[in-house]
């Protein structure tokens, strides 16, 4: 049997948190402990609940994701973070990965929670996960530094 996957969800959108964790919570070996609104509530329920992975939108208020991300990987570095966004081409994913984190989603419909689940157990398993756009994106971040 796999071992339990905690996951805390960060995400201003209530509504969107809750019923991802809805569906999370019908997956076999994934569990969701809690879910908070804002970067600060991450790095404290952190500290705390020691999540497996924290599932995070990229656009967090109070802290900013990326200072919480860097907040969250020096209190505790065994934590993955996944991040996610509904903004296409999002400039904060390049950021994101350069702070810690182990993957960064798109979100763009219904088919959505399945990939993000998908995600979890891949990240959590030690792999990065990147939509093809971000890894677009930070492919050509990397082309403009080498030039």
């Amino acid at each position: 049997m796999e071992k339990l996957i905690r996951v805390l969800i960060a995400h201003p959108d209530a509504t969107f948190a809750k019923q991802l964790q809805a569906f999370l919570d019908k997956q076999e070996n994934i569990k969701v402990i809690n879910h908070v609104r804002d970067g600060q509530g991450v790095v404290n329920t952190c500290k705390t609940a020691m999540p497996d992975l924290v599932l995070m939108d990229l656009h967090l208020p109070v802290l900013d994701s990326i200072r919480t991300i860097q907040t969250t990987l020096a209190q505790n570095e065994r934590i993955r973070i996944l991040g996610i966004s509904s903004i296409p081409n999002d400039r904060y994913a390049i950021e994101a990965i350069k702070a810690g984190a182990r993957g960064c989603l798109e979100r763009n419909g219904k088919d959505d929670f399945c990939a993000i689940t998908t995600a979890i157990r891949q990240v959590v398993s030690g792999e990065v996960i990147l939509s093809p756009t971000l890894a677009s994106n930070i492919l050509q971040e990397f082309y403009r530094m080498a030039d």
